[in-house]
């Protein structure tokens, strides 16, 4: 099974260009169970950089299924037949050199089989495809499947400069001789299960502003005009962690100690911060305004007069998405954080001061717990000061572990709904057009928020701990049969388990290894296991019950895409002292290396 990859740099209008290519024995390299790193060449000689992949041999029946409702109504590719499938792992691809002038290298691999008609000669540059393949006529469908990451951040466009986005894409192009290539391009949402709120976030917390003087005008420091008078301001809230959509009970007073009426509001403030690989940043803030109201000349103002706001739906709080140390070529570049203020004085005149009563906060991807609210005011946790707004992010939950205080929230089946986002519209993006390659524009895309809490009446219920706990003495809905059945019946099989794990919590809770086998045995596509396994894990959060026996019962039945099914379980494993059992139903030492990882310390 010799092979030849090529590393490759995409370029949008123009031929793609070579970094390095290399020839490999795939099937010497699956039988080592190893990764391993190659050299590139480049033209027949030495070029920078080193490619590290993996290999292994699996059933193509356990990839492209047939006979059943993964693919019912698709048409499967003829290779469907043979018995083999060489899934060919591309683990890092590193000291490549640049082909871009102005930006990075947009780095894919490609891998295809030497040409019969053409040798492979030692100091030449490897020949490339076969340029004549004839595509069958009609339609071919090619099912296809990946898993995010656990903590894949979520979809978001930041009204902060042109590139202040996190954008994910599905493109496809078929290659062919000129550079009218016909592809496409489609923008999809992904929606986040994180950060959520430790218990440090979820306690009362209040922040008061003393008699301040404010004026007429402030410009550069100077003030212009005569002094106005003076103002306090306090701001209470019953935590410091709200999902978009949310009600936010607001409390606190407003002193106006002058001899005119000034306007106050309740605004969420959001913050933004670009940074490039040279280390220089830009910042960029946003308001949204939560209520209004007025406080007559010497008088008082009850901030709870204005309250509750509504959470808007805006993308929730982001750190980097960069855990360790940071260098050059690994950074934040984007991130953004909230607070909540209330804000007294003139909103009408540019120059005009304001007396502030600011509180960070962090936008969670889910409501809390009631319960796990009530814990927290017992912990006395109002004395954690958060005065800085990034602070906030020393206190929330960013990798896969399981969270406390939330649910994890996995699909539309928890509770929330999709709404767009606050303050952004329709965001058009450019590609080539599917019929003639021209650059054109693409359907508009719609980002969107994943919201709790409607004010509407007519809206759905807001998400409770009643949907995944059941009350004392309540019988579940339906059993494990009854889920059996939906699978039957069901394309979507990682929603099907979602909706059945959040309707009949109690029997989640019972599952035993045995079940979990069952359950996955019915999802016979392997690309969607680790997806169902991940729900079925959910089902268990907080409660301590699911167990490293639970993991590999369900490894035992994924065998083929065992690595990720215990990726998507082990977080929520209560006794990671027993992985080792985990462990040793893995083939590869850097699949069982990348595994541990993923279980609690």
């Amino acid at each position: 099974m010799v092979l030849i990859a090529r590393v490759m740099d995409l370029d949008v209008g123009k031929r793609d260009d070579l970094l390095g290519e290399l020839v490999i024995d795939a099937a010497d390299l699956a039988r080592s169970g190893q990764m391993k790193s190659f050299p590139l060449s480049r033209n027949g000689k030495p070029e920078k950089g080193q490619i590290v992949m993996s290999a292994k041999m699996i059933p193509f029946a356990s990839l492209f299924p047939t006979n059943t409702a993964a693919t019912t109504g698709v048409a499967v590719s003829r290779v469907a037949l043979k018995d083999q499938c060489l899934v060919l792992t591309v683990h890092s691809a590193t000291g490549l050199r640049k082909a871009e002038w102005g930006g990075r290298n947009d780095v894919y691999v490609q891998c295809y089989r030497p040409p019969p008609t053409k040798d492979i000669v030692a100091g030449k540059k490897l020949p490339g495809p076969d340029k004549k393949t004839v595509l069958p006529e009609g339609t071919t469908t090619y099912p296809f499947a990946f898993q995010l990451r656990n903590d894949a951040p979520g979809s978001a466009e930041i009204p902060a400069g042109d590139r202040a986005y996190v954008r994910y894409d599905l493109y496809s192009c078929a290659s062919f001789a000129n550079w009218r290539d016909p592809s496409i391009r489609r923008t999809i949402s992904v929606i986040p299960n994180r950060p959520t709120p430790k218990f440090e976030l979820l306690s009362p917390v209040e922040h008061t502003t003393p008699l301040s003087p404010i004026y007429g005008c402030s410009c550069c420091g100077m003030k212009c005009c005569k002094e106005v008078g003076n103002v306090s301001t306090s701001l209470r809230l019953e935590r410091r962690a709200y999902a978009p959509g949310e009600k936010v009970e607001v409390g606190g007073k407003v002193v106006n100690d002058t001899k005119k009426d000034i306007p106050i509001s309740i605004v969420l403030r959001q913050y933004v911060v670009l940074s490039s690989s040279g280390r220089s940043t830009t910042s960029s803030r946003s308001d949204f305004i939560l209520s209004r109201g007025v406080v007559s000349a010497g008088g008082e103002l009850d901030a709870s007069s204005l309250s509750p706001c509504i959470m808007p739906h805006v993308f929730p709080s982001f750190s980097g998405g960069v855990e360790g140390p940071i260098s050059r070529s690994f950074y934040p570049c984007l991130k953004w954080t909230y607070s909540i203020e209330v804000r007294a004085g003139s909103d009408k005149k540019m120059f005009a001061t304001a007396i502030h009563s600011r509180i960070p906060i962090l936008v969670s991807t889910a409501p809390p717990f009631a319960e796990a609210v009530e814990k927290a005011r017992s912990m006395r946790n109002d004395a954690v000061t958060i005065d800085n707004p990034w602070q906030i992010f020393d206190f929330a939950v960013h990798g896969p572990e399981p969270s406390d205080t939330t649910p994890k929230i996995t699909g539309d089946e928890d509770a929330g709904r999709v709404m767009p986002a606050s303050g952004i519209g329709f965001v058009t993006t450019t590609d080539y057009s599917e019929d003639r390659g021209r650059l054109g524009p693409e359907p508009r895309y719609q980002p969107v928020v994943n919201t709790f809490d409607p004010p509407s009446p007519s809206a759905p219920a807001a998400y409770s701990t009643a949907n995944t706990v059941a009350l004392p003495g309540e019988q579940p809905s339906g059993g494990i049969s009854s889920l059996f059945l939906s699978l039957d019946d069901s394309y979507d099989k990682r929603k099907a388990v979602g909706e059945w794990v959040r309707d009949n919590p109690e029997s989640a809770l019972k599952l035993t290894p045995d079940d979990v086998s069952s359950i996955l045995s019915k999802v016979t596509f392997s690309l969607d296991q680790a997806s169902v396994a991940g729900e079925i894990a959910a089902g268990f959060e907080r409660s301590g019950n699911l167990t490293c026996a639970h993991i590999a019962s369900a490894m035992r039945t994924c065998k083929y895409s065992s690595s990720d099914v215990a990726k998507a379980m082990a977080p929520f494993a209560s006794d990671p002292q027993n992985k080792g059992a985990v462990l040793d139903l893995l083939d590869y030492s850097f699949e069982k290396d990348d595994v541990a990882k993923y279980f609690r310390k």
